[in-house]
């Protein structure tokens, strides 16, 4: 019934050196590819509200500004909340703003503000150290960040003066 196995299939499987740096480097691809970036529109009571800027640190991420510290010096808009999340790892904090950038300019803002852990902007007093700095760590070994992606407004031009008033008599 049962037919014993040739020779050649009991021998312990030997891998090739190229075999060995393949496998090593589709692991490196799986854990480089797990960040996750959600967008949520962000949306006001009474339409679109403008916000004047007052300044803060910024890193400049693939040509998108990202705001560490304070906000962007501009007018702007809010347009929606991004949430990335990767794993814990040495380098994610590069992946993370990589794929915030990624997410801004697809999604077609002009910047992103970073959030602090307990959703309000970060200024620059705050005392957060460098780990901190890298977004939320949560149970499941993943590090989750939270930004406002932001659209950059044009300055107003000057108004003309209002015309005086005629009082009634």
């Amino acid at each position: 019934m049962f037919k014993p196995l040739p020779a050649s299939a009991l021998r312990p499987l030997s891998f090739t050196i190229t075999a060995r740096w393949l496998a090593l480097c589709a692991l490196g691809l799986c854990l480089a590819a797990c960040t996750t970036a959600d967008y949520t529109t962000y949306e006001y009571r009474n339409g679109n509200k403008v916000i004047d800027g007052e300044g803060g640190s910024k890193r400049l991420i693939d040509d998108v500004e990202i705001w560490d510290a304070g906000d962007p010096p501009h007018r702007y808009r809010i347009m929606g909340i991004l949430r990335v999340s990767d794993y814990d790892q040495p380098y994610v904090n590069l992946n993370i703003l990589h794929a915030i950038a990624q997410q801004v300019k697809r999604n077609g803002g002009s910047a992103a503000i970073l959030l602090s852990g307990n959703g309000g902007m970060r200024h620059a007093g705050d005392s957060l150290t460098w780990h901190e700095r890298l977004g939320l760590l949560q149970e499941d070994g993943y590090r989750t960040q939270l930004a406002l992606m932001v659209q950059y407004l044009p300055e107003p031009t000057e108004k003309p003066p209002a015309k005086p008033v005629k009082t009634l008599r």
